[in-house]
């Protein structure tokens, strides 16, 4: 069995612009999302992951989105909809 790499993880970890937090919430929205478009994430699940409050994930979401890796829109108090690109 071979592992296949996603190529926008492959560059996303390259890419040095990107601090590392903000390449692990990527991480877990791609393995979340899996072959998916649009998916919804609360604070909550990423906590799980990494410790961070809504208001670092939303700017760890804000660089993702300035780079053009994702859209995200928040619809309630640290509730994501959001678009991988």
């Amino acid at each position: 069995m071979k592992l296949k790499v996603n190529n926008e993880l492959q560059k996303i970890w390259k890419d040095k612009r990107i601090p590392k937090e903000t390449k692990l919430i990527y991480s877990y929205i791609c393995a979340k999302g899996l072959d998916k478009i649009i998916i919804d994430i609360n604070v909550g699940e990423i906590q799980k992951v990494i410790n961070i409050k809504n208001k670092g994930l939303r700017k760890n979401l804000k660089i993702l989105e300035e780079l053009k890796y994702l859209i995200y829109k928040e619809y309630d108090v640290g509730m994501y909809t959001i678009s991988i690109n």
